[in-house]
């Protein structure tokens, strides 16, 4: 299988290459994958595009994949104790794709979530959130640790991995907060700020919305964050449970350039802001 580019027509078709021969009597025409039943573990491929009627340059050569999945090495944050006296570790969480550094190949953009993760409707302090960057061969780009105030679960953190400037590599976007420490080590706000309740909540201090670049994980641009906290009460609960519950997208609102858009609360209360 290939990749066909949202710049590149739909009318392009394309050739397929076994060791070099043509393997293909007319152009795959109606999809980006074709099926060798005469390959072997050993063959190698590459696709030349047809446009016009004429064949164009061919792609990398590949080979053939020993199993079906790619295993990456990934490099595990230290555990750590939250400051009612309990240990947690880490596991591999949410993950997307996308181009980091413009050379034509999808990096891996990890989310690692703490043992003692919350659901927003369970109290509790949590550990550090880290988001990750790492190429296929499982060299990591870069680092980025939320700090103590971002809380860990599955709705408080929803990051979104695309190429927003046109620039030909993807940035990452996410709410942070006072302490998010981005990929070079720099810090957002305040490194000292400590807003967790004793109930492990974070129902008070500024809310960020961060622009990080995506091959060096450097903090571009930092806005207060919206839609807003106001009144936690507002949202249908007032000890924290759907104020917190976010999602995101990314959607071409005029039809040329991406926007993404930051939606905030579940149930009661839903808003949505989109940025360009």
């Amino acid at each position: 299988s290939w990749r066909l580019l949202g710049t590149e027509s739909m009318n392009t078709t394309f050739h397929v290459y076994r060791n070099g021969t043509r393997i293909t009597s007319s152009p795959v025409a109606d999809s980006t994958n074709f099926l060798d039943t005469q390959g072997t573990a050993g063959s190698t491929y590459y696709v030349r595009p047809v446009v016009g009627g004429v064949e164009q340059a061919p792609s990398e050569t590949v080979g053939v994949w020993s199993t079906n999945y790619l295993t990456i090495p990934l490099q595990r944050p230290a555990g750590g104790t939250t400051p009612d006296g309990v240990s947690y570790t880490y596991s591999p969480n949410d993950a997307s794709a996308g181009d980091l550094d413009g050379d034509g190949r999808y990096e891996i953009v990890l989310k690692w979530d703490p043992s003692n993760s919350k659901d927003n409707s369970q109290s509790g302090y949590t550990g550090n959130v880290y988001v990750d960057a790492y190429k296929l061969d499982g060299t990591r780009l870069w680092r980025i640790d939320l700090g103590r105030n971002i809380r860990a679960g599955a709705h408080y953190t929803q990051f979104l991995v695309y190429d927003f400037d046109g620039d030909g590599r993807a940035e990452v976007v996410m709410k942070t907060a006072d302490g998010t420490r981005d990929g070079t080590g720099a810090v957002i706000g305040n490194p000292n700020a400590d807003y967790r309740n004793s109930s492990g909540y974070i129902l008070s201090g500024p809310e960020y919305l961060t622009v990080f670049d995506g091959l060096t994980g450097r903090a571009l641009a930092t806005t207060n964050y919206e839609p807003p906290r106001g009144n936690v009460c507002d949202w249908g609960d007032c000890y924290g449970n759907r104020v917190d519950r976010f999602l995101a997208a990314v959607a071409y609102l005029d039809g040329v350039r991406p926007s993404f858009v930051m939606a905030r609360g579940y149930y009661t209360r839903t808003v949505l802001v989109a940025y360009n």
